[in-house]
């Protein structure tokens, strides 16, 4: 009898080590499938920032080639057509509302509020430098200057289920154009 309530115990308490190996190894591979869903988020939403940064930085490299190729090269038509096409890209770009926002902080610790980011708002915080290198050769300079005080930033944040990045042009940034004139 006392032979027989051994082995049962023995086996009983084998019994309670699997049933808690099973549960162990699934806890773990739910939480490993918990990790990768939110990685899997976080570079989406790291793309889709890289994304919106690539495409602002064509636009105004093509916009400036096109102003200088065909004739101008005044900074203020070329400031207005490029705050207005950023405007157009950033209007485009679905569930992420661009804002105007002033701020002391560092860019990590500042909140994406403010107004809805505007053309003036671009136009008053840039500064387009064209620099006629010979008869047909321009360099042309676009900086994000943040205004007087480098305090006014466009931002925006970038959600996609539980990921959160935020996107800024940050004061200073600038696109840098040798360009060919072709008429004029």
């Amino acid at each position: 009898m006392k032979k027989g309530l051994i082995s049962f115990i023995i086996v009983l308490i084998f019994i309670l080590i699997y049933f808690n190996l099973i549960y162990s190894v699934n806890s773990f591979n739910s939480k490993q499938n918990f990790t990768e869903a939110n990685l899997i988020e976080i570079e989406n939403t790291s793309f889709r920032r890289n994304l919106i940064e690539n495409a602002v930085d064509s636009l105004i490299e093509e916009t400036i080639k096109k102003e200088i190729a065909f004739g101008s090269d005044n900074p203020k038509i070329i400031n207005k057509k490029i705050s207005g096409k950023l405007i157009e890209l950033f209007n485009e770009i679905s569930e992420t509302e661009f804002k105007e926002i002033h701020s002391e902080k560092k860019y990590s610790k500042t909140e994406i509020k403010g107004k809805k980011l505007s053309k003036k708002f671009i136009e008053e915080n840039t500064k387009i430098i064209v620099f006629g290198l010979d008869n047909k050769l321009y360099e042309t300079k676009f900086i994000y200057t943040g205004g007087v005080n480098k305090n006014n930033l466009i931002g925006s944040r970038i959600t996609e289920n539980n990921s959160e990045q935020k996107f800024f042009i940050p004061v200073d940034y600038s696109v840098k154009v040798i360009s060919l004139r072709f008429i004029g």
